[in-house]
Order: C-alpha cells, then structure tokens, then sequence
C-alpha cells in the first residue's frame, strides 16, 4: 500500500460516518448557523490529527499501541485503550444496524432484518479476514465507482433550493455545545485513528492529510446544507434519512436517474462495509495485541462477530440507536480527542526517555 492509497481510506472513511448519521445530528444539535459545529469538529480535528501524526513521525515504524507500551508500560496501555475498545464496539453495533436498516428500507423491503444483518456482517468478517491492506488497496476502486454517485446526488439537488432557508447563519450562543447531539457528531472524526494501527515507516504528512480534511470539509457542509435549502430546518429536523429525501424529490425523465436514490443507498452502503471492516479490524487487533496474544486471531475475530450479531438482533427499532448514540458519545470524545493527546505524550516521554 502506498500513500495515495492511505489517503483514499483517510477520506472514505469519514464520507462513511458523514452520510450515516452527520447531516441529522448537525440539524437537531442546532437550528441556525450549522456551519458553526461542522467547522469546529473539523478544526478539532486538525488539532488532534497533527499531534496523533507528530507522535507517529517520531517513531517510524511503530504503532501507537507499541508507543505507548514502551513508553507507559502494557498495564497502563490497556487501560488507557479500554474505553476505545467499548466506543469501536458500540459503533460497530451501531453503524452495522443502521446501514441494515437502510439496505431494508431502500432496497429489501420484504427481506428479514436478520438476513440483511448477517450478509453484512459476513461481507464485514470476510474484508477483515483479508487484512487492512487488501481493504485500503480496494478503497480505490470503491472510490472510483461510488464517488459519482454521491457526488451527483448532491449536487441534483441543486434545483430546488430555496436560499432563504440558509438564514440565519450565525448562532452567536453557540447553543449547540449544550445539545447532546453535536458530541455524537464527533464520531466522523475516528476516521483517522486506523493511521496509528498500521506499522509503516513512509507515515502520512500533515499538510496532505489536512487538504483531505478539507475536501471531507466541503461534503460535511454538502450533506447538511443540501437537505437543509431543500425542506428547511422546520421540515428538515423531522427526517430520518434527509440526504436520501433530498435526492428523492428531483423528478428526471432518465429511467437511470430516477434510481437515484437506490443508487445512493448502494454507495452509502458499500462506504459502511468499509467503514465497519476497519473498526472491527482495529478492535479485533487491539484485543489480539493487548489481551489475546495467545489466542489466534480468526478466532477472537469470530467471537466479536457472532456476538455483534446477536445483540444487533435484540435493538427493538431505530429509535432506540438514540440511546445508544449518547452513550457512546462519550467514549467516542476520549477515542478521537483523548486518545491522541496521550499518545502525543506518551511519544515525547518516550522520546526523551531515549535520548537520556
């Protein structure tokens, strides 16, 4: 794998997270200026992605489960990894019923939720049996088949704005800090931590990651505003999937485009495949690495892929994943905020451990 092609699985990776849950949770965090939140994650982003680089640039050649090991020692380690380990498991959970549903609701009206979960979790089981570079070198080709596809459904859209809903665009109380929703919304920003699993001596640069930030930027306002100038935020806060009805409400004569919106689901769905494949790859390698050395890998992967199952099939509905979301909202702010900040210092005291 080459760095392209790290860049392509950094971008993925967030479109993923972007068209599953940003746009709904950016629209009830607040009513006016939602541009606000959506620039603060990403610049939050920045922040903690430079410092989770620095630390990597330090040591090439190491994961940051082996910084932190030489630096803090494998007890430490473990603990300080634990409460990541629950957020990638609650988001598998999470995201593999979500995009169950989806595929249900679009596509398989009358097939079994039970079905639509177990071939996505086998498609999931089978990508991380294959190994992390088989995926990145296939976020290629997913990159060149669903990105005109997302891209265009955005962008049909365009027809029936109505500038005026775009007012007002700024929340001088800065309210959506208190809502709850805005801290779920800081699940988009896991899209780099796969970039401190892999043991690679040529690392991914600042500067190339934050010009990918940047295009991620440009579709995170996309999948909000597009909805958003459609409906307005009135009609807009009552829909569950808002991109996918933006999408639906152009009326094209081309018998292919007016399969748009399945076409939509298809890529969404295929970005999720990906996107749970690298979580459960990165769980299923800290549990290996940190409390399973000895047992073989296949078999831990196995375990956490039955169970995942399983208790997908005990969510009752939709509207229950709220719950769940909250909850994990706080593992998820340690994962991609937390997480990195130690592993930047654990680097510089390792580093200096080093040179002394």
């Amino acid at each position: 794998m080459n760095k392209a092609q790290i860049l392509t699985m950094f971008v993925l990776l967030h479109l993923a997270s972007i068209f599953a849950i940003f746009p709904e949770r950016i629209i009830s965090a607040t009513s006016k200026g939602h541009w606000e939140p959506i620039t603060i994650l990403f610049l939050a982003e920045l922040l903690v992605l430079w410092m989770y680089l620095k630390a990597l640039s330090q040591f090439p050649g190491k994961t940051v489960v082996d910084i932190c090991n030489e630096s803090l020692g494998k007890w430490v380690t473990r603990l300080i990894v634990m409460p990541m380990l629950i957020f990638l498991y609650i988001e598998l959970l999470l995201l593999m019923y979500f995009q169950s549903v989806e595929i249900k609701a679009v596509l398989l009206q009358r097939t079994p939720p039970a079905a639509t979960s177990a071939l996505f979790i086998i498609l999931c089981f089978y990508a991380v049996w294959k190994g992390l570079n088989v995926m990145i070198r296939a976020s290629i080709g997913l990159c060149i088949l669903l990105m005109p596809f997302i891209f265009f459904s955005m962008m049909i859209s365009i027809q029936n704005f109505r500038i005026s809903y775009i007012f007002p665009i700024w929340d001088s109380g800065m309210s959506f800090f208190s809502h709850s929703d805005f801290y779920v919304c800081t699940v988009i920003l896991a899209g780099f931590l796969f970039l401190g699993m892999i043991p690679s001596k040529q690392r991914l640069s600042f500067g190339k990651a934050a010009a990918a930030v940047g295009i991620i930027f440009v579709f995170a306002l996309g999948s909000v505003y597009v909805p958003l100038l459609v409906f307005g935020q009135e009609t807009v806060i009552h829909l569950q999937y808002p991109m996918l009805m933006a999408s639906d409400t152009i009326d094209l004569e081309w018998v292919v485009f007016d399969w748009l919106p399945s076409f939509y689901v298809v890529a969404s769905s295929a970005l999720g495949v990906l996107k749970v494949s690298v979580l459960l790859w990165m769980l299923v390698a800290l549990l290996h690495q940190l409390f399973m050395p000895k047992i073989n890998r296949l078999w831990v992967l196995s375990v956490v892929c039955f169970s995942l199952y399983g208790i997908s099939l005990l969510i009752p509905d939709i509207n229950a994943l709220n719950s769940y979301l909250y909850l994990n909202s706080f593992f998820c702010v340690y994962s991609v905020i937390g997480f990195p900040i130690l592993v930047f210092l654990a680097a510089q005291w390792l580093r200096k451990k080093v040179n002394t």
